[in-house]
């Protein structure tokens, strides 16, 4: 199966991609309420901090036992803090991070601050904007499976078919993230079954799980229809043509989109040991033939709605059709069979 390269990628992009829907997917808060407007599931925001108004207002004291702090154009997972659990004031106060260490009130302020003034967000922001999200729980399916970290799942989509699918599970050498690059596993996932059916670590191809030595070959991904039915609807409500959409599971609240790429990378090609361009041809003739039948119904509702318009010597074939099995049902039913000699 011909495999995506990057200039043909590139090419989709600027196909199906327009600069304003690209820029707007940058913004995590504005892609948050696209997505929810349309129906997709996203996690909730706590609040967002864009300025020192915001933040002399806003009392952390407010703010659950457990969160994540993100820049609201964030690039890479920089900037995200993820909080598990407050420290007792006799103890110093503030939270206890995924990673053992202490956030206190102080840091967490310093850090806001950094998220507004662009430190760590998209090359060229001079500003952006703190996003503060209730900390997500890993499914029990997922959290069997990796040592720590959040599992998440990556769907790239054309329009709203779904083309290829992957998991990405933390590991101790990905010090709990979903990066493939630090050391997390791939996993590919069979779209009818929702099981998965290969993975790989770095180049090598395994069966279980470097990290926890549970068997990954077969186990199937919790809510699988959610999941995809939550992807497939990101195109229309973010007007991206072409997409990454990366969701996770939470224990509690289920399939959350958390991010949509409008460069989605091709390492999922990888993972799947195939090839994403015969899937976009073959989706690219889907769309056409659906947009010609819409086309299509489209002219036969207007030609009915303004009948004035056709040429009145010409009558519609639906018409024309109903007129001659009339005719034919009369003949029918005068019918007479003849006298005898």
């Amino acid at each position: 199966m011909p495999v995506l390269g990057m200039n043909r990628r590139n090419a989709l992009i600027q196909k199906y991609n327009s600069r304003e829907a690209i820029k707007g997917v940058n913004q995590k808060f504005e892609t948050k309420q696209r997505l929810a407007e349309a129906g997709v599931p996203v996690p909730e925001t706590l609040t967002l901090i864009g300025d020192e108004a915001d933040l002399a207002a806003f009392d952390f004291a407010h703010l659950p036992d457990a969160f994540a702090v993100k820049p609201n154009r964030g690039r890479r997972g920089e900037g995200v803090i993820l909080v598990d659990g407050r420290v007792a004031e006799n103890e110093g106060g503030g939270w206890r991070q995924l990673n053992g260490e202490v956030l206190t009130p102080a840091m967490l302020t310093q850090h806001v601050r950094r998220i507004m003034a662009g430190e760590l967000s998209l090359e060229g922001s001079n500003t952006d904007a703190a996003l503060f999200e209730p900390l997500i729980r890993t499914h029990p399916d997922f959290a069997r499976l990796v040592p720590y970290g959040l599992a998440d799942i990556r769907i790239i989509c054309l329009g709203d078919i779904p083309l290829m699918a992957m998991t990405r599970l933390p590991t101790i050498e990905s010090r709990g993230r979903a990066n493939l690059h630090q050391g997390a596993v791939g996993a590919a996932i069979d779209f009818a079954s929702g099981a998965i059916f290969r993975a790989v670590l770095g180049q090598d191809e395994v069966d279980d799980h470097p990290s926890t030595h549970e068997r990954l070959i077969g186990q199937v991904i919790p809510l699988w229809a959610e999941v995809v039915q939550a992807a497939r609807r990101c195109s229309g409500a973010l007007d991206l043509g072409y997409v990454g959409v990366d969701l996770v599971i939470d224990a509690t609240a289920g399939v959350q989109v958390l991010e949509c790429n409008a460069y989605p990378g091709l390492e999922i090609q990888n993972v799947n040991a195939a090839g994403l361009g015969g899937r976009i041809n073959r989706a690219e003739l889907r769309i056409a033939v659906r947009e010609r039948q819409a086309q299509r119904e489209r002219s036969h509702a207007r030609n009915w709605e303004h009948p004035g318009e056709r040429y009145t010597g010409v009558r519609p074939l639906t018409s024309l059709g109903a007129a001659i099995r009339s005719a034919a049902t009369q003949a029918v039913q005068s019918w007479q069979p003849p006298l005898a000699a």
